[in-house]
């Protein structure tokens, strides 16, 4: 069930210039993007921020319904690796465009599987409802087969310093295709809380999750990522300014 929430981090919420929307993965609770929904306030100016669970939030499950909630969050993230476009993909498109209906400037965010979801929704936001320039931003993502279109210029998929077993699934390009060609605009890895291994990692882009550096300057994992995606939104931006 696909749940979504209006941040109370959003410093507008009609008629906003821009909109940001968070996409989660499996497993992922209702507080995971509060850190970095504080960074992005803090950056935009009229900014509604949206926290979406395609697969739902993990709020409130139990021990007992846990591995019955991860198999069918599984089942569905396999159904959406493998088909273009899906039942939530076309619900959630409805509902970001409804939202962003007056809006200039819309940042996909995708966590884990909910990068897969934000690069589909942002194609269809595009073909279907006309949004254009709107910016994805997949972060610990699995792989996934991409046609080689234009849109793949304003797709950027970030990865950290460390293993990340959720980024070594699947291939951008499918062997033996002439459609699935495609990579992303930009594959960017950056240096993420060391102390984090193992899953522990693949959890933590978008916590606060503080650590200093090599050279004793204090890093917030929230703070760092959120930074990078503005420079590289107004990055674009320009780009597209000028060209």
């Amino acid at each position: 069930m696909i749940e979504t929430f209006v941040s109370s981090h959003s410093t507008c919420t009609k008629n906003c210039r821009t909109v940001v929307c968070f996409f989660a993965g499996v497993l992922t609770y209702r507080n995971n993007f509060e850190a970095a929904a504080s960074e992005i306030a803090k950056r935009y100016q009229n900014v509604k921020i949206l926290t979406i669970f395609p697969y739902g939030a993990a709020n409130g499950i139990t021990r007992f319904s846990f591995i019955r909630l991860l198999a069918k969050q599984l089942t569905q993230v396999s159904y959406d690796l493998s088909h273009d476009q899906s039942k939530r993909v076309t619900s959630l498109s409805q509902i970001i465009s409804e939202h962003a209906e007056t809006s200039d400037h819309v940042i996909l965010i995708g966590h884990s599987a909910g990068g897969v979801i934000a690069y589909r929704t942002g194609l269809l936001l595009e073909k279907k409802y006309g949004f254009q320039q709107l910016q994805v931003f997949a972060v610990g993502c699995p792989k996934f087969h991409l046609r080689n279109i234009p849109y793949n210029n304003r797709f950027t998929y970030i990865t950290g310093q460390n293993r990340d077993r959720i980024t070594q699934i699947g291939k951008w390009r499918k062997p033996g295709s002439r459609i699935y060609i495609g990579r992303p605009g930009r594959e960017i890895q950056m240096e993420f809380n060391p102390a984090h291994q193992g899953w522990k990692f693949h959890a933590s882009y978008f916590l606060k999750s503080d650590w200093t550096d090599s050279n004793q300057v204090f890093r917030s994992n929230s703070e760092k990522l959120v930074s990078k995606i503005q420079e590289l939104d107004q990055e674009t931006n320009s780009l597209d300014r000028y060209s």
